[in-house]
């Protein structure tokens, strides 16, 4: 039937109101009502509800309803069918005067049609509060599906003890509803007190070691920077922040030095946590939660019996379970039931789902009888036993293939979406089997589906995954499960590397960054329980950008040298998987660090390895690898050697990626060897056909190819003189970087502006790309980024520091500390950062590319000891090597301090 409409003549004043039943749909609040009382609807749900009342009476076919409510989001069309269930329970059965069976039905091979009839009116949209600003840095609370229910006086205890406590633990057992009632008590905090809140869950963590990084992440900072708590701190300091901690118990003893460290640093935070069990440290305020109260008398009626929350919330779960209306004869059968379950509210939603396929009468009758059978079991607390007995009564109810699909899911440790359940079971499993066995563990409340999360809306609950992940265990089926769980990350991470060129960082880390957790698990499988090197290394080298993205690098490159150590203890050495791993181990260590002797060995392994297997991608990525090593240490000689063979071998491949990377690796080295216009040549080159090439394996961790050629080519245009083509394309290069949304490659841009900046005496510019490049390496943990810009601060110092002079004492005392590319840098900037030894380098042939800077220094000193003769002879040299290398600003630079010594004749143009 057609929905009847008026027109509205001002819609940007006007709010539209759906009618249909006895439900109303605010269209411009997003408001769902039945008889007055609001519904709860995700918004993927809500959306399907708007398109469909919108052309109630037609058949709205499903790409139609994926490109409305999925608009630039790929999803599978089975994301359709799980919030159309959702939909359904919401809505329920429509009543004898609504004009139909059933409010949506299912068209098959056409779509779905809403049957009742709408009636759509505008009028004027009343004031709506504004909700507080969230910072994008930090983990959101969860949305609440469900309201909080019989819990007002818990929250109010939980408020009141925020007010005088910065640490509040609400303790209880598995299933007592602590992570619901601290949500809400969050929620209410922040409501009354304008607080910040991030989110932190730890149900996921198999590793202690792994807590600290998760409270960074939570709060956006990097998990890799040397000194987490202090970046922690750095960004929190004069905030006032609650952070929201959830499932402690398995992690306490690495959880209270990092809580103690915070709160001791940052007096306006507060830390609300969950946990099984209390913390322990000093000025916790432990909350004791207990079960739902419930009622003690055997005859009641309904109105009676649901004065007690436990029998409310019963209620309320059947009913969104589609159980059908309860009359007051039903009072004493649902308190029995509640007292059967303790009052427990895990165990009152699994039960409550029952209620939606069997009579109530039926359901406590059975239920009773089950729960007799735990009444005798020393082994467990008694409201242990409960929950078991509850889980246990649920499972048995369960069809063989609901049971089957329940035990597999236990592996996943997080989230996940319809395709990954689906791929577990693949082989074992029918599809559509699957899909309804997970349609009705969600029905059944054994599984969780968040309708607001349009990426992976699916997870089990850390009671119920325990509860699953034993059943497993106890089975024959759990070695092959965990083998296809690596599996399944591993082609998962395959397909995110292939996106990287068409997200947006942020875009590609809201698909992925979820899967961490799993990851790691299927490594820690892999390496520790099924010793599989193999499985291992790919998953290793698939999930490479997950890891960098993460800032977890230092993590992966530890994780890289464990499966390093396993293929080591293999009976035959794995040349090729060790060489894939040799080459991730180098890219990692890169990013984390100065060169070092372990790079240098990785660097030498991997290319020995790649040379013997003979695959033209491990031998690209190897020499790239140990290229970059020896420019890292300043070793540039050795590093064009390796640029040359990479070019002859790029050259003999006919690979538009490789040959890229071959001229963006010969651009630098010849660069740093002072052959300046054969590194514009190359990096000329790498931008023609740099071009279309995105995130290709060649181009190595995501960094634009594009962006990379510029960056360097930048730097060429601005020693070769020209000044403006080269703050042309360093500016290009920052430009380009910073609409990718990709931080790497925004490093690498800056790492070519911000000198050419500095030494075109563009101080407001490189001060602003400085920062900028601080705050990003800070930002994503890329530490062999930072280390860069740090040198560039020490630069852009000299001309703001208040004592110059002092400023350039301090930095010339630490110069012999410092590594031969740093030295080289900081001769750029100041003359006087120049000492004997890097003179005697730059003698025998060393730091060619800044030759002509240190002969200039050398110059300059001899001035200052009045050795007048040996100045001009260093200015003539450097003017000479400046010459050769067509190193016009060099050039410019050594002419005008001859010019400028005592004695020297005017120059006349």
């Amino acid at each position: 039937m057609q929905a009847q409409s008026e027109e509205p003549s001002d819609l940007a004043s006007t709010e539209v109101r759906w009618y249909f039943g006895d439900f109303v749909v605010w269209e411009a609040q997003r408001r769902f009502e039945r008889s007055g009382e609001a519904v709860r609807l995700g918004p993927r749900s809500f959306d399907l509800l708007l398109q469909l009342i919108k052309r109630a009476g037609e058949v709205v076919s499903k790409s139609d309803l994926l490109a409305a409510v999925w608009a630039g989001v790929v999803v599978e069309e089975a994301s359709v069918r799980v919030h159309m269930s959702t939909l359904r329970k919401a809505l329920g059965e429509p009543g004898d005067s609504d004009e139909c069976k059933e409010w949506i039905s299912n068209i098959p091979l056409r779509g779905y049609r809403f049957n009742g009839r709408v009636r759509r009116e505008a009028t004027g949209i009343p004031s709506k509060a504004v909700a507080p600003l969230r910072d994008p840095g930090f983990n959101p609370l969860p949305v609440r599906l469900t309201e909080l229910v019989g819990r007002e006086a818990d929250v109010a205890s939980v408020l009141e003890a925020l007010e005088s406590h910065r640490l509040v633990t609400i303790v209880g057992t598995g299933g007592i509803g602590k992570t619901r009632l601290a949500i809400h008590a969050a929620e209410s905090h922040q409501h009354t007190r304008g607080t910040e809140i991030a989110f932190v869950d730890l149900s996921s963590l198999i590793s202690q070691a792994h807590v600290l990084g998760t409270l960074a992440r939570a709060v956006g900072v990097p998990a890799d920077l040397p000194d987490t708590i202090g970046a922690i701190t750095q960004r929190l300091i004069g905030r006032t922040v609650l952070l929201l901690i959830d499932n402690c118990e398995h992690l306490v003893d690495s959880l209270a030095p990092p809580i103690a460290g915070l709160l001791s640093l940052l007096p306006n935070l507060r830390i609300l946590a969950t946990s099984r069990e209390a913390l322990r440290m000093t000025g916790e305020y432990v909350f004791r939660l207990q079960a739902l109260a419930i009622p003690e008398a055997e005859q009641l009626s309904l109105t009676q019996a649901l004065h007690w929350p436990s029998v409310e919330l019963l209620v309320e779960r059947a009913k969104a379970a589609g159980a059908g209306a309860f009359d007051e004869s039903h009072g004493a059968l649902l308190a029995q039931i509640t007292r059967q379950v303790d009052g427990i509210p895990l165990a009152i939603e699994l039960v409550a789902a029952r209620l939606g396929v069997q009579p109530v009468v039926d359901l406590a009758r059975r239920l009773d009888d089950h729960m007799r059978l735990y009444a005798f079991s020393r082994a467990a607390l008694a409201r242990h036993r409960t929950l078991a007995a509850a889980l246990d009564w649920s499972i048995a109810l369960l069809s063989d293939a609901e049971l089957q699909l329940f035990r597999w899911l236990s592996v996943f440790r997080g989230r996940f979406d319809v395709e990954s359940a689906l791929g577990l079971s693949a082989g074992s499993m029918d599809n559509e089997v699957a899909f309804d066995a997970l349609i009705s563990l969600v029905n059944k409340s054994l599984v969780f589906f968040d309708s607001n999360d349009a990426v992976a809306p699916y997870r089990l609950l850390d009671t119920t995954r325990s509860y699953a992940a034993a059943l497993l265990a106890h089975s024959d089926e759990r070695p092959t499960l965990l083998r296809r769980h690596a599996m399944l990350m591993c082609d998962l991470m395959k397909g995110a590397a292939a996106e990287l060129s068409d997200l947006t960082e942020q875009a590609w880390a809201d698909r992925y960054a979820h899967r961490l957790d799993d990851v790691r698990f299927a490594l820690e499988v892999c390496l520790e329980q099924q010793s599989d090197a193999k499985m291992a290394a790919s998953l290793l080298t698939a999930s490479a950008p997950l890891w960098f993205h993460l800032a977890q690098v230092v993590e992966y490159r530890d994780r890289v040298s464990a499966a390093l150590a396993l293929v080591d203890r293999q009976p035959a050495r794995d040349i090729e998987t060790a060489t894939w791993l040799n080459t991730a181990l180098v890219s990692a260590l890169l990013h984390t660090g100065r060169s070092t002797p372990e790079l240098g060995a990785a660097a030498d392994q991997a290319l020995a390895g790649a040379l013997a297997v003979k695959i033209p991608v491990l031998e690209l990525q190897a020499r790239w690898g140990r290229c970059t090593h020896d420019m890292f240490r300043g070793e540039y000689a050795a590093a064009l050697d390796q640029a040359h063979t990479l070019m002859a071998a790029a050259q003999s491949w006919s690979d538009p990626a490789a040959l890229n990377l071959a001229h963006r690796v010969m651009a630098m080295a010849n660069h740093f060897c002072g052959h300046f216009q054969v590194a514009r040549m190359h990096s000329e080159a790498s931008v023609r056909i740099g071009g279309g090439l995105g995130h290709a394996r060649a181009n190595m961790v995501g960094v634009n190819a594009i962006v990379a050629a510029k960056a360097m080519l930048s730097r060429t245009l601005w020693v070769q003189g020209e000044t403006a083509k080269a703050l042309d394309e360093a500016s290009d290069a920052v430009g380009r970087a910073q609409a990718a949304g990709k931080s790497v490659s925004l490093c690498s841009a800056l790492y070519g502006a911000c000198p050419v900046a500095l030494w075109a005496g563009e101080l407001e510019l490189a001060a602003r790309w400085i920062h900028l490049m601080t705050d990003e390496a800070q930002r994503k943990g890329l530490v062999g980024w930072l280390r860069y810009a740090e040198w560039f601060s020490q630069g852009l110092k000299l001309s703001i520091v208040p004592d110059r002079d002092l400023y350039v004492r301090e930095v010339a005392s630490q110069i012999a500390t410092y590594d031969a590319p740093h030295r080289e840098m900081l001769a750029t900037f100041c003359i006087d950062w120049v000492d004997d030894e890097m003179i005697e380098h730059v003698s025998r042939g060393g730091s060619p590319w800044v030759a002509a800077e240190v002969w200039r220094a050398a110059g300059w000193r001899a001035e200052q000891n009045a050795a007048i003769e040996e100045a001009d002879a260093f200015y003539l040299r450097a003017i000479e090597a400046a010459t050769q290398q067509g190193a016009v600003a060099w050039e410019k630079r050594a002419a005008l301090a001859r010019a400028r010594r005592p004695g020297a004749q005017p120059v006349h143009n």
